[in-house]
């Protein structure tokens, strides 16, 4: 990986920050000694305190959690891919920030995690702090994706451009959910169902659609209070036609934006599924057997391309649907180097289809509550999910063993225990999130464990990291 340091910054708006440009870079506590205060993994942004950046040696920074003195060959003006998969116990959430600083936010998972996680990553607690994401999606319509998008569409610190979704919306009546059913075919696909005319839809339904009512009716209020800051203007491209909501498929080829035309650094995003056909000017999907499976087997996927890497998001898919894939799809289209597993690591899967991916290492987002209802991940999708792996040390990180639990307190342990049966309670201490790097050469993820976190969750000090490739 090249190091541009010493070249003009990209972004002419911040001449000041630099990013970690190393895989691991160490920050020390003077300008010369061996005392190192933390590590941050490549990506991670650094403020320049230097009046003149030297040719060689360290300069003095500061990065997310304090002051220290970073070695310049470690550095660069260049801005990374950074995803991050957020541990959201059972469910899923994924951020994007990609190198030209646009944001998408792919399932939300069920509670409050995503929207603490971002409100954190990007201090919205301060009074002039804002952000905005070019694409919220909804890979599918089940609660573990979609209930913790509710708030984060209604977070007035948040701009959302665009919200995706996959056309198939949950009903009350068993028989007529997701949608109408006619020869192993799903009818009903809608971009965006009218609450006046949908009153079968479900509580949760309902409540995704008046947020992403309150989110478009915020959006230009938003944006204007964010334009009355510096670092805003001129930098805030809303779509052609104002807020969008629309069902994502195949058809419509790459995200918006991030299309393979007009890219400048290479990053696109193309849509792999689902797949709708027509019948007597009718759309459909493939009907996979039952309303529950159905909704997953048409999960949006997503196939991230920058330069030479490729990252393959699943969604809830099936075994089902992974073998329509497989016909869908060459191997080779469907190759990636990193595997977001389908259904937070379900036994319900199709070999054929990892074989088709081959990925070097995969990340599991799972995190069952107390009961461990769904047993996920389970034993048979771990042993296989790397099997076709081409290289020599494979990696599987999962959510949950990210995590890091602490017991609580005597005092409370004892009241919970009047009602748990005389049990030790614990809670977590590290949220499990799964990073990834990369600058479209290498490729990195990584987990952080180690002593009591600071008072910032996300500051990068302290940790000690769990890095692949080694």
């Amino acid at each position: 990986m090249g190091n541009d340091l010493l070249g003009k910054p990209l972004d002419p708006k911040f001449p000041d920050y630099v990013y970690a440009a190393s895989p691991l870079v160490t920050v020390y506590e003077s300008p010369k000694g061996s005392k190192s205060v933390a590590k941050v993994m490549m990506g991670e942004w650094m403020k320049i305190l230097n009046e003149k950046i030297p040719e060689a040696g360290r300069i003095h920074v500061r990065y997310r959690g304090g002051n220290g003195y970073v070695n310049v060959a470690d550095l660069s003006f260049r801005r990374f891919l950074e995803i991050y998969f957020i541990d959201v116990n059972q469910g899923d959430s994924i951020l994007i920030q990609t190198p030209d600083d646009r944001r998408i936010l792919i399932d939300g998972g069920k509670g409050d995690e995503a929207l603490t996680f971002i409100r954190q990553k990007y201090n919205l607690f301060k009074e002039d702090n804002y952000i905005d994401f070019d694409a919220v999606i909804a890979t599918h319509s089940d609660e573990d994706h979609t209930g913790g998008l509710i708030k984060i569409l209604k977070e007035p610190k948040i701009a959302v451009k665009r919200f995706y979704h996959n056309g198939l919306f949950r009903r009350r009546d068993k028989s007529a959910d997701p949608g109408p059913v006619k020869d192993n075919r799903i009818y009903g696909l809608a971009d965006r169902p009218g609450l006046s005319d949908q009153p079968e839809l479900t509580p949760l339904m309902k409540s995704l659609l008046k947020a992403i009512d309150q989110a478009e009716q915020r959006l230009p209020k938003v944006v204007q209070k964010m334009n009355q800051y510096e670092r805003w203007q001129g930098r805030i491209d809303l779509p052609a036609k104002g807020f969008v909501c629309k069902r994502l498929e195949v058809s419509d080829g790459y995200l918006p934006p991030f299309n393979q035309s007009d890219r400048p650094d290479k990053l696109n995003i193309k849509i792999l599924w689902p797949k709708s056909q027509k019948t007597d000017g009718q759309l459909y999907y493939k009907y996979y057997g039952d309303p529950g499976k159905t909704v997953n087997g048409n999960s949006i996927v997503l196939m991230i391309n920058y330069g030479s890497q490729k990252i393959i998001l699943t969604g809830d898919l099936n075994t089902k649907a992974m073998q329509d894939l497989v016909q869908e799809y060459h191997s080779g289209e469907l190759g990636a180097k990193v595997y977001k597993a389908a259904h937070h690591g379900s036994q319900d899967f199709f070999t054929g289809f990892l074989q088709a991916v081959q990925p070097d290492a995969a990340v599991i987002s799972s995190g069952d509550d107390k009961y461990d209802e769904h047993g996920h991940p389970r034993a048979v999708l771990i042993g296989t999910i790397t099997r076709f792996s081409k290289c020599e040390r494979p990696a599987v990180f999962i959510t949950e063993l990210a995590a890091c639990y602490t017991p609580v307190s005597k005092s409370i342990n004892k009241q919970e225990q009047i009602a748990e049966g005389k049990i030790q309670i614990y809670e977590r201490s590290i949220q499990g999130i799964v990073h990834l790097r990369t600058d479209g050469e290498g490729l990195y993820l990584g987990t952080v464990h180690g002593r009591k976190p600071p008072e910032d969750p996300q500051a990068n000090i302290l940790w000690k990291w769990d890095l692949w490739p080694e």
